[in-house]
């Protein structure tokens, strides 16, 4: 089973954060397939499970919030019997200009408090990710930042970007 994370923050006053992004990601991705998420208290997370050709997948969105991924990661592996190399996590990336995306395999958090927290509860860095630029403003704190929602003048950047990262995803769950 192919496990996709959505990284983000649950509730309603976060939902056009930036740092929500994976959440975008996944709830566009979930739309287009005419599904939605349901809650699951057991696994602390919203998901959606789907077949994919030959490949089945599931979509997971934490409850733990971004600091905690790890721990709902762990969990909804063992809960699907997947392996890491059946997991892909989204999330977003100040490093990168707004609206560019890109795949990485393996390597650091890049200071990504999410990313981690996932990657001290499984205790690697190879880990496939896909990171959905959000930018920066030098003239904020990083934190300030990433909680702030996005500017209606980004919306254009920001859909093609999300649709630009569900493509990237499909191709994923279909050549992995």
């Amino acid at each position: 089973m192919k496990a996709v994370f959505g990284l983000g923050n649950p509730g309603r006053q976060y939902h056009n954060h930036r740092h929500n992004v994976g959440y975008m990601v996944l709830d566009e991705l979930a739309r287009a397939w005419g599904y939605g998420f349901k809650r699951s208290f057991r696994l602390s997370a919203f998901v959606v499970q789907k077949s994919i050709g030959p490949d089945e997948a599931v979509l997971i969105k934490p409850r733990t919030y971004m600091n905690n991924s790890g721990r709902c990661v762990v969990k909804c592996l063992g809960y699907y019997k997947s392996s890491l190399s059946d997991a892909l996590i989204i999330y977003d990336d100040v490093d990168l200009p707004l609206g560019e995306v890109r795949f990485r395999k393996k390597g650091s958090s890049g200071g990504h408090r999410g990313m981690q927290s996932i990657m001290e509860c499984l205790g690697t860095e190879e880990i496939d990710r896909l990171r959905v630029g959000v930018g920066k403003d030098p003239d904020r704190d990083t934190a300030d930042y990433v909680l702030s929602d996005f500017h209606a003048r980004e919306e254009t950047e920001l859909k093609e970007a999300i649709s630009r990262a569900i493509a990237a995803c499909i191709d994923w769950i279909k050549q992995n």
